[in-house]
């Protein structure tokens, strides 16, 4: 992979954000000659942009809202009682249609100077992976008309479903452009894999699998699940290797500063579930999490906060995944129990746990690690795996959606697969930090509702569950 060692980090932030005002308002002003910026020069911006939307600010929005974090100070206080308005969420809104527009300008930028082919298959899962996560969170949003601005100022709404059946074509559009003979960027400007096609069309199928999952689409969700990421050297991920401020990992970087305690790990339901000191531990005779909590979360100062340590998961050039084996492998168990039943299902999940044995999820070490194979009667009767009143195959569900928890923290998506499978009997018992209801939602932004008179008729509060998950 391309390794993240230009310049600072912030800094080429700062420049991209700099260098892509100039290019959207050079195509403002004459929409037919696009700007003389490079595509390879754009693709490497919008990774970073992209890196910075999917492992920053929004990741720990969610991750309040979730059990993940509790706040403590200012507004992750205010997030974490639920109190939000829609301003809150502005900057996360104009950040999702940012790497939308330098999607829309790249490929622009690639048909004029006839470089359309992989390098615009690459631009398309950017904008994918983000319109996608866009929907999930918002639910009915800008699509079709997005990122257009002359043509559209104030784009419509297109329905959430209609924006992941837009997706799914965009990806199909995207593995088309991947498999072009011609059209790869140069060297070193695609920060991921180098420009390689085959590793682009993995994370295509696995992004198809991942928002097949959020319709409730098993049996696509398992086909692309086994076209996608089938092994952890394909994993999709930030690589951060530069040991100077303002270049490592964003959750580094704001533990780091001076907002270190605003946010914390300790007394939340991850903590009580992941921790072997929790009140709800989910370890038993074939599982230690130990090492997996001792990576995830450190205690200084007598708060748990992230790990952000050398070894730790979020240290300073810890690598920050967007889409890995781990969860095409949980995709293709949740699947494939409503495909071919529990022992197919179980299969992947012990393919994760034979994965997991190996301390690879926990920087190599071995020490405080156990993931035996669970079989059919641990989830039945008094076997470890089972849930008083539910049935065995509720119990493995159960145990995919523990799995799923406890790999996205820190992650949007788990938010979103949260909000996903909470009405399920096999649900997890998430509480809520207040009150009796949990949110649902991301609240549409202050600036949109005051600037696009095509926003909808009726707008949802934070409590409104999206149209996917009605």
């Amino acid at each position: 992979m391309k390794k993240l060692v230009y310049i600072s980090w912030m800094t080429i932030v700062i420049g991209f954000t700099t260098a892509c005002s100039k290019i959207v308002g050079g195509l403002n002003d004459n929409p037919n000659q696009p700007s003389a910026t490079s595509p390879d020069l754009l693709l490497t911006g919008s990774q970073l942009g992209a890196v910075t939307l999917h492992s920053g600010e929004m990741t720990r929005d969610a991750g309040l809202l979730n059990g993940y974090f509790r706040g403590t100070d200012r507004q992750y206080l205010t997030l974490y009682n639920y109190t939000i308005i829609n301003a809150d969420f502005s900057g996360h809104w104009a950040d999702c249609y940012r790497v939308v527009r330098n999607a829309i300008v790249l490929e622009e930028l690639a048909k004029a100077d006839n470089r359309e082919g992989i390098i615009v298959g690459i631009s398309k899962v950017m904008a994918a992976h983000t319109f996608g996560t866009t929907a999930a969170l918002w639910g009915d949003v800008p699509f079709t008309e997005a990122g257009r601005y002359v043509e559209y100022s104030n784009p419509k709404y297109d329905s959430q479903q209609d924006v992941y059946a837009g997706v799914q074509n965009m990806l199909d559009e995207a593995i088309t452009a991947l498999q072009s003979p011609v059209g790869r960027p140069v060297a070193n400007a695609d920060l991921f894999f180098d420009g390689d096609p085959a590793k682009w069309i993995k994370v295509a199928h696995s992004l198809k699998a991942r928002f097949y999952l959020h319709v409730g689409d098993y049996e696509k969700a398992f086909d692309h699940g086994l076209l996608g990421i089938m092994a952890p050297a394909d994993v999709w991920q930030a690589d951060f290797f530069m040991n100077e401020l303002n270049a490592q990992n964003l959750y580094e970087q704001f533990y780091r500063g001076n907002r270190a305690f605003d946010m914390e790990t300790s007394g939340t339901y991850f903590f009580e579930f992941l921790s072997p000191t929790g009140s709800a531990y989910r370890g038993d005779t074939k599982t230690n999490e130990t090492a997996r909590f001792n990576y995830l979360v450190t205690t200084t100062g007598g708060r748990s906060i992230n790990n952000i340590t050398t070894n730790g998961a979020f240290g300073p050039t810890a690598p920050y995944k967007l889409f890995s084996y781990e969860e095409n492998l949980l995709i293709l168990a949740e699947a494939a129990y409503y495909l071919d039943g529990f022992t197919e299902s179980l299969n992947f999940l012990n393919t994760l746990r034979a994965y997991y044995r190996t301390g690879a999820h926990v920087n190599g070490t071995t020490t405080g690690v156990q993931y035996d194979d669970y079989v059919a009667s641990d989830f039945v009767g008094s076997g470890m795996a089972a849930v008083s009143g539910l049935s065995q195959d509720q119990a493995l569900l159960r145990k995919i959606l523990e799995e799923k928890y406890i790999l996205f923290y820190s992650h949007i998506e788990g938010f979103i697969d949260m909000r996903r499978t909470m009405d399920e009997v096999y649900g997890l018992p998430l509480p809520p930090n207040v009150g009796t209801r949990l949110p649902q939602r991301f609240l549409y932004p202050q600036t949109e509702l005051d600037r696009n008179i095509n926003k909808p008729a009726v707008i949802p509060s934070l409590y409104d569950k999206t149209p996917v998950n009605q």
